[in-house]
């Protein structure tokens, strides 16, 4: 087996595992953020909070699990 083969391997595992932890918990982040949306909390928000939300939902490493989050939030909440 090639090295770069199994490092590669091993980088895609880490991914999926992260992503697999990742989703339920994206998803109960997503659900909140709708309801504050719903209440008119998030325009209410400090620059600091609003800030946190920025960088939680774009983290690279987290881009996976957060669209297959809103897809599932999406299809149950129709």
């Amino acid at each position: 087996m090639n090295g770069y083969y199994l490092f590669g391997l091993i980088i895609a595992l880490m991914l999926f595992i992260v992503t697999m932890i990742m989703v339920p918990i994206q998803y109960r982040y997503i659900k909140r953020v709708e309801e504050e949306r719903k209440e008119d909390t998030y325009e209410r928000m400090s620059a600091q909070e609003q800030f946190l939300h920025y960088n939680a939902q774009s983290n690279p490493l987290f881009l996976p699990a957060n669209i297959i989050a809103y897809i599932i939030y999406k299809s149950i909440n129709k």
